[in-house]
């Protein structure tokens, strides 16, 4: 895991966290993620291997609440456990900022986050029913106090 590091977003690695986002969240173009360096409620943070992003995750923090918007690996890099070290900075992250709750949203469908949240304390606290179209989403929250 030496070979990785974590930065902010800048400017210079939005065309690659795009490719990423359009692949696993149907992004049609890179202004959003843009936009998002404007933000001050949104960290968008990318995880480099040498110069190579190999993954990123976006959040909000307002106050003491952070809610997860997106956490994703380029899929050569899935299965290595590198959302570990995303998951692990989100958290520090958060916590350094005197976060007390991180929230979250996620496709029932969606085992490997599913499990990936689990591992790290996060627990189901409602449903929205269909709302992927035929799937439910499950909320999700962990508790930092």
């Amino acid at each position: 895991m030496e070979n990785f590091r974590i930065e902010k977003l800048e400017k210079k690695y939005i065309e690659d966290v795009f490719l990423i986002e359009k692949t696993f969240f149907g992004l049609e173009n890179s202004s959003v993620i843009e936009s998002s360096l404007e933000s001050e409620t949104l960290d968008y943070y990318v995880l480099l291997e040498g110069r190579k992003v190999v993954g990123f995750y976006e959040c909000s923090i307002i106050l003491d609440e952070a809610e997860l918007f997106d956490i994703a690996l380029r899929e050569e890099y899935q299965g290595k456990k590198l959302s570990n070290i995303l998951m692990n900075h989100l958290i520090e992250n958060c916590r350094h900022r005197n976060v007390r709750t991180i929230f979250l949203e996620v496709n029932i469908n969606n085992t490997k986050a599913i499990n990936l949240y689990d591992k790290f304390g996060f627990k189901e606290y409602s449903r929205r029913k269909n709302y992927y179209g035929d799937s439910d989403a499950i909320l999700m929250k962990l508790e930092l106090v």
